[in-house]
């Protein structure tokens, strides 16, 4: 039987846990490395710096909503220079203090953005100042554009999915404020939200896989592949619960949602094989085949009340204990795999 063995550099292999345990196992290190390796990627003390941190992201938190407020509850009081001018300063203040220290520290990268909040502040103050009566979506627009450049060179994955937040918003508003579709293509927003996070999970996994630290945390895939997936599953809900109502749009953007789930299986059950992203797409499966039964059972036994309740527990107990059965077995051959 013939078998491909695929080299790695010491480069490619993470250096983690799993690794640690595995070498101790095969009698690849002593009990007296094993213990070292493991206080040097895991230091006794690395809970001060956890700790410090979410201090900071608190402390950052609290800061910006005392902003918010202190402008929405004492706006009457103070006048249009003193409002347009204390937000300037901040946001340059922001600014200074990211540059002086460095976007390779959490702090600096933390002020950044602080300074991408403060300009939505500051644009919304503006407009309610002078009241352009421009839409809602022109703000976000704007929001999007002014922070891309900072974004681009932040290297903090936060930034990045706070600056995707922002544009996600502006494409739902400019759909309904702008664009202003018809009732056939109405459903087309979804499409449009797929190719951007779409796009946005691509680019995390290509630049990921490149070496790029930052985008290495495992909580940006997780997210991205779940908000991904909720924007795939609400067209192919809408078309499965009413299919009269089934327009061109919602159509396509059903079957664009189908195959984007197919995509996300293959992908990070064969490719890139992650426990947690193969669960959240096991799970939006897992909820399109609930819907599309319950509508079958409601079709098939109309007027049948105990008899829908009854086969609509066996078949979500069916299918999410199918679903439960075949991701540990997944888990148990990937844990079986590491320790060969």
């Amino acid at each position: 039987m013939d078998t491909k063995q695929q080299s790695y550099t010491l480069e490619q292999i993470p250096a983690n846990r799993r690794l640690i345990e595995v070498l101790y196992a095969n009698g690849k290190i002593t009990s007296e490395a094993k213990k070292y390796a493991l206080n040097l990627l895991y230091p006794h003390k690395q809970w001060g710096l956890w700790v410090s941190r979410l201090m900071l992201i608190i402390g950052t938190t609290l800061m910006l909503s005392g902003i918010i407020y202190f402008f929405a509850f004492n706006w009457s009081k103070i006048t249009p220079v003193i409002k347009l001018s204390s937000i300037q300063i901040a946001i340059f203040a922001c600014l200074i203090a990211a540059y002086l220290y460095s976007l390779q520290r959490l702090s600096g990268q933390v002020l950044l953005l602080c300074a991408s909040v403060l300009v939505g502040v500051f644009m919304a103050v503006f407009g309610q100042i002078y009241q352009t009566g421009a839409d809602a979506y022109q703000l976000f627009m704007m929001w999007s554009l002014f922070t891309l450049g900072w974004t681009i060179i932040s290297n903090f994955s936060a930034q990045w999915i706070f600056w995707l937040v922002i544009t996600n918003t502006f494409l739902v508003l400019w759909w309904d404020q702008a664009a202003l579709p018809s009732r056939e293509m109405k459903s087309m927003i979804f499409t449009y939200m797929m190719l951007v996070n779409g796009i946005a999970l691509a680019l995390r996994e290509y630049f990921a896989l490149k070496g790029y630290e930052w985008l290495q945390e495992q909580w940006t895939r997780v997210l991205l592949i779940f908000a991904s997936l909720l924007i795939m599953l609400i067209p192919i809900i809408m078309i499965i619960s009413e299919p009269s109502r089934g327009t061109e749009s919602r159509l396509i953007s059903s079957l664009l949602g189908l195959a984007g789930h197919i995509a996300a299986y293959i992908v990070y059950r064969h490719k890139l094989l992650d426990m947690w992203a193969l669960a959240t797409t096991i799970l939006s499966a897992c909820i399109i085949l609930e819907v599309a039964a319950f509508k079958v059972i409601i079709e098939v036994f109309d007027n049948e009340e105990l008899v829908i309740f009854f086969l609509t527990g066996v078949m979500t107990l069916a299918i999410f204990t199918s679903a439960i059965i075949y991701l540990r077995k997944i888990a148990t051959h990937i844990e079986v795999a590491d320790h060969v």
